[in-house]
C-alpha cells in the first residue's frame, strides 16, 4: 500500500503488462478523486525515470487514441507501458515544463530565445502529426509541453520536448466537429472553445498562437485573479472580453458568428460583448498594435505569425504545416 505524506510515498513496486516493474517514488498530481494520481517512478536498469498516471474514465478509449497515434513521433508523449488492473498509463519522464520554464527569474542566464523557438518549433511538428491523423488535442497549454535539458544555464541545451497529455485529444475526421462541451484550459481555449464548438483543429492553433505568445514575451493575457473580481462578474466573461479587444477583426468576427451553430446562446454573449466596445465606448487594444516582442529582441514575424494563429475566424488560422513554413521559424537557428 501507498503511504502519502506530502508528494513523498512509501515505495511500492507495480508490474507493467511490458513485465518491466515499476518502484513508485512521488506523487507528481493528486486531485483528491479516485483515480486521478500522477506518479513518479523507477524501474531497475533504465535511467530514466518514469510517469505513472491513473485514467480515471474510458481507459479502452484513451488507449484506442494512443494506439492510433503511435510510437514514431518524437514530440508527442509516447505511452510505454500500460497496468490495466491499476488503469494507469506509463510514459517517459521529463524534468520542465514550459509554464514554469519560461518563468523563472533565478535561472542566471535565462532559457534564451533561440532554445524557446526550437521549443516550439518541436511542439509544432508534433502538433501537425497529430493533426495529419486527424487527431485534436484540445488542451493546448504551456503546462503540457515537457522539456529534458541535457545541459541548463548557460548552454541550455534541449535534449527531449514533448507535447502531452493526450488524454482528452480526441479522433475528429473532417468535416466533423466536437460540441456540446467545455474542453481544454479556461486561459488557453479558443473562442469558439468557451462557445463550446465547433471544435475542430483550428482551435488547437488558437492555444499554440497563445502559448508562443507566452513563451517569448511571458505575457498571459487571459490570466484572471478571479478573488479580485466583483460577485457577479465570471472570469470567462472577462476572457471573452479580452479575446474581442485583443483579436478580432470586423470580417473575422462575421465569419466568427456564422461558424457557430445557428441556436447557440453563445452568439448572443459574443454580440453583446462586441458592442460594449463599438456602441459603448470601450477602447479596442489590437494585437496588432503590441510591441512586447520588441523587449525580447524578436522581429516582427513572431507578431505576424501569433496574428495569424488566433485569428477569431478558424477558418483563417494557421494551419499546423503552414505556421512550420512562417518565416520566423526560418529565422537563424532554432531547429
Amino acid at each position: 500500500m501507498l503511504s502519502a505524506s506530502s508528494n513523498h510515498v512509501t515505495e511500492e513496486s507495480i508490474t507493467g503488462a511490458s513485465g518491466r516493474v515499476y518502484r513508485i517514488e512521488k506523487i507528481l498530481q493528486d486531485k483528491g478523486h479516485p483515480l486521478t494520481k500522477v506518479y513518479r517512478a523507477k524501474s531497475d536498469g533504465m535511467t530514466n525515470d518514469f510517469v505513472l498516471k491513473e485514467i480515471s474514465q474510458e481507459w479502452d478509449v484513451r488507449l484506442g487514441i494512443y494506439e492510433r497515434i503511435g510510437n514514431n513521433c518524437p514530440y508527442l508523449r509516447n505511452l510505454v507501458d500500460t497496468i490495466p488492473e491499476r488503469q494507469m498509463f506509463v510514459f517517459e519522464y521529463l524534468e520542465d515544463n514550459l509554464l514554469l520554464l519560461a518563468r523563472q527569474e533565478d535561472e542566471q542566464p535565462p532559457v534564451p530565445p533561440s532554445a524557446m523557438k526550437y521549443i516550439l518549433k518541436c511542439i509544432l511538428k508534433g502538433l501537425a502529426e497529430l493533426h495529419s491523423k486527424d487527431i485534436i488535442h484540445n488542451d493546448i497549454k504551456a503546462n503540457n509541453i515537457m522539456i529534458q535539458f541535457s545541459s541548463r544555464a548557460p548552454e541550455w541545451k534541449v535534449a527531449k520536448v514533448q507535447l502531452v497529455d493526450l488524454e482528452d485529444a480526441h479522433y475528429t475526421p473532417p468535416p466533423a466537429a466536437l460540441g456540446g462541451a467545455w474542453v481544454g484550459n479556461i486561459m488557453w481555449r479558443s473562442p469558439e472553445a468557451h462557445a463550446m464548438g465547433p471544435i475542430r483543429k483550428s482551435s488547437d492553433m488558437w492555444s499554440f498562437g497563445l502559448v508562443c505568445l507566452y513563451a517569448i514575451t511571458r505575457v498571459l493575457p487571459f490570466a484572471v485573479d478571479k478573488a479580485s473580481l466583483p460577485k457577479d462578474v465570471e472570469p470567462l466573461a472577462i476572457i471573452i472580453s479580452r479575446q474581442i479587444s485583443y483579436f478580432v477583426e470586423a470580417d473575422d468576427f462575421c465569419a466568427f458568428i456564422n461558424y457557430l451553430e445557428p441556436d447557440s446562446p453563445w452568439v448572443q454573449a459574443f454580440m453583446e460583448t462586441l458592442k460594449e466596445f463599438t456602441k459603448g465606448g470601450k477602447p479596442f487594444k489590437p494585437f496588432r498594435m503590441w510591441k512586447h516582442y520588441e523587449r525580447f529582441g524578436q522581429p516582427e514575424s513572431l507578431r505576424g505569425l501569433i496574428g495569424e494563429m488566433v485569428r477569431f475566424d478558424p477558418d483563417k488560422r494557421l494551419t499546423a504545416e503552414e505556421a512550420l513554413g512562417h518565416e520566423w521559424f526560418r529565422e537563424g537557428e532554432g531547429g
